[in-house]
């Protein structure tokens, strides 16, 4: 096969195109709502705590319920269990876009729906994250996992942008913040909309699913099974902390673009365009070392690169430097996280896909908002650029002194060797249980 189709050679499965498809198009909205939702707090507040105190409305809920997600994906027909939740998604959007509309709009509505957000973000990504590898074969799983993680990476570069630009654009004409963020949440539901069209069109294949035991004994088996087979524990312990003192650093954006860098939403929207440029970068160096043999120096570089990058964006006084530090940032960010998700759907069964990936998708519903709290809380206390080095610094230290000389992480390419020759025999036994 060609090179350049080799690339992306997933996408000749129906089923994970329209998948994919449907996914970029959420995910840009989704990005969107991410640079506007504390773009809204800041504007109606002006606080610093209230930015921390929406990211614990987030990290409450789903700390409570990924687990319980994660079972419920590996239980039941993932693809219905990803519509509804879209559907609920329009709801709770819906209605904090006409509060916005209609200028009614307060912080706590806002903190109301980003924690039912959150919970239901905790059945919506271990379901996504177990469904979207049973939609190829398993010669193509690299490349769906590569593409996969590219959506969020290749989405921030112009979506943000393109957000800033609209709120930009109406705030000029309304000099309403309220008004100018209800319309780019809007957006925001066109793209889940669409997403849950595309999910209709997909046929999921059959798979095998938990069955037999509750639900607290099934939570509590994934849990076993992670700690009992430790690559995955020291995997999702990497991701963990890299997020909490590292990736969840855009909440502190909105601050450092009108208290610092003295610019408006339009270059916000620029400051994640950045990130989304550099991690796109990240994910073509993380496919070019998708060797086994690379994958703990991918983890490693990953980490000093994002944490040395937060430290000199924290010095930064210079807008245009400031833009080329979070492209440096972005880049290493994304090579840290293709590598964790990459290494975890090559190497984890398919009866614990869910729970496993349940429990590393807490990285992005529990972790991330936890870690905004810390960094919001830093900055109000302080400022936000001593709460980006001191966490850039920790993030270095972590990369040096636990990632690089851990050895668990260090027989990666013996693992994905190991559990190479495990899929291959269930492959031997039945279709229905081979990815």
């Amino acid at each position: 096969m060609p090179t350049t189709l080799a690339r992306f050679s997933s996408l000749r499965h129906r089923d994970f195109r329209l998948y994919w498809i449907g996914y970029v198009v959420s995910i840009s909205g989704q990005q969107m709502l991410w640079m506007v939702e504390p773009w809204l707090i800041y504007e109606i507040s002006g606080s610093k705590v209230y930015l921390g105190v929406n990211a614990l409305a987030q990290a409450v809920p789903a700390t409570v319920l990924v687990l319980l997600g994660g079972v419920i994906a590996d239980k039941f027909d993932q693809r219905k269990l990803l519509i509804g939740i879209q559907w609920i998604y329009i709801v709770l959007l819906g209605l904090l876009a006409a509060l916005a509309l209609t200028e009614v709009l307060a912080v706590w509505h806002i903190f109301v729906v980003s924690f039912l957000h959150s919970a239901v973000s905790s059945f919506e990504n271990p379901a996504r994250q177990s469904m979207f590898p049973h939609l190829v074969d398993r010669a193509a799983m690299p490349n769906a996992v590569a593409m996969n993680s590219s959506i969020h990476p290749a989405t921030r570069i112009f979506a943000p942008g393109l957000g800033g630009l609209i709120l930009a654009g109406v705030l000029a004409v309304t000099d309403s913040a309220r008004i100018a963020g209800g319309t780019v949440l809007l957006l925001t539901i066109g793209g889940v909309a669409v997403y849950a069209m595309m999910l209709m069109r997909v046929h999921l294949p059959p798979v095998k699913r938990s069955r037999g035991g509750t639900l607290l004994s099934d939570m509590a088996e994934g849990a076993r099974y992670i700690w009992r087979e430790r690559i995955f524990a020291h995997l999702i312990g990497v991701a963990y902390y890299n997020m909490f003192f590292g990736i969840s650093l855009g909440v502190l954006f909105p601050v450092v673009a009108k208290d610092i860098l003295d610019v408006g939403p339009f270059w916000l929207g620029m400051m994640h365009t950045a990130v989304g440029v550099g991690s796109v970068a990240g994910v073509v160096v993380a496919a070019t070392l998708a060797s086994p043999r690379f994958q703990h120096r991918l983890l490693v570089g990953g980490s000093v690169t994002l944490g040395a990058s937060m430290v000199l964006f924290a010095m930064s006084t210079a807008y245009l430097l400031s833009l080329g530090t979070l492209f440096v940032l972005g880049t290493g960010a994304s090579a840290l996280n293709v590598a964790v998700q990459a290494n975890l759907q090559m190497m984890v069964p398919n009866d614990f896909r869910g729970r496993v990936m349940g429990i590393w998708s807490i990285v992005h519903t529990s972790v991330r908002p936890m870690g905004e709290i810390q960094l919001t809380s830093i900055a109000a206390a302080v400022s936000a650029p001593f709460a980006l080095a001191a966490s850039g610094a920790m993030v270095v230290v972590f990369a040096l002194f636990f990632a690089a000389p851990n050895l668990h992480l260090r027989k990666l390419p013996d693992l994905r060797e190991t559990a190479a020759a495990a899929a291959a025999e269930r492959t031997e036994r039945g279709p229905a249980r081979a990815l």
